[in-house]
């Protein structure tokens, strides 16, 4: 009976067209429902639903209905990595480009823009020598100078002064820091629109799963506060 009424709560948050929800949630409506619900009961439901491919872990504290974790094309940026461990083989960095989210697009973009993400204090010398390889690069471009975004007809590589803690694996930015760090690019840059943004998300998130956990503590790592718009685009999949 018990287990029944976890499940009937699970199934109508996927009813309800949401692709995650939260462990908190969930313990928030079964409570309401049966004040002295075992803590153990629901951990032993939660576990025979993945076990029975229910529901499926997507981060510390929240399950999904999406059974494949996202995985995000590194073709594209594998160059420019190999590259800069060439030249700088102490350095730390990671990368993502709009070319790797291309599949999300809605309107297919024509150029492109990778981002080099590296202490502060190297983002010069990164500078430099990629100049002297040929590459166009702006260097840490405020919204003011976005106009240098528009003039551009060619691959661009921006680069931005590291973030501590940011979700990284072998150079390469995961696709949770990736939505969070485009979606603030879109506003400094404007080179895609929010609808555009929303689009791309939603190609994303509602087809494999991705680590809402993460993505909320890259969101507080980039001091987006509560009434930033990417939470209520990440409430149209989560509950």
């Amino acid at each position: 009976m018990k287990k029944e009424i976890v499940k009937s709560l699970i199934v109508k948050y996927k009813i309800l067209g949401k692709k995650y929800f939260s462990l908190k949630k969930l313990k928030e409506d079964l409570y309401k429902q049966v004040p002295d619900f075992n803590p153990e009961t629901l951990k032993k439901n939660l576990s025979r639903f993945k076990k029975d491919n229910i529901l499926f872990s997507t981060g510390r504290g929240w399950y999904s209905f999406l059974p494949d974790v996202f995985e995000l094309d590194t073709k594209p940026i594998r160059n420019i990595i190999n590259l800069l461990n060439r030249e700088f083989p102490l350095l730390e960095f990671n990368v993502w480009s709009t070319e790797q989210l291309l599949p999300y697009f809605h309107h297919i973009p024509t150029r492109f823009f990778t981002f080099i993400y590296a202490e502060r204090d190297y983002l010069q010398t990164i500078y430099e020598r990629l100049i002297l390889k040929g590459k166009k690069v702006i260097l840490n471009p405020s919204r003011q100078e976005a106009e240098k975004i528009f003039n551009v007809e060619r691959d661009t590589f921006i680069l931005r002064p590291s973030i501590t803690e940011e979700p990284i694996e072998n150079n390469h930015s995961k696709i949770e820091k990736v939505l969070v760090d485009l979606y603030i690019e879109k506003d400094n840059l404007q080179f895609i629109d929010e609808w555009e943004y929303e689009r791309i998300f939603e190609n994303i998130a509602s087809r494999n799963s991705i680590y809402i956990d993460v993505i909320h503590y890259y969101i507080r790592r980039r001091v987006l506060f509560k009434d930033c718009p990417l939470y209520a685009i990440l409430d149209k999949y989560c509950v």
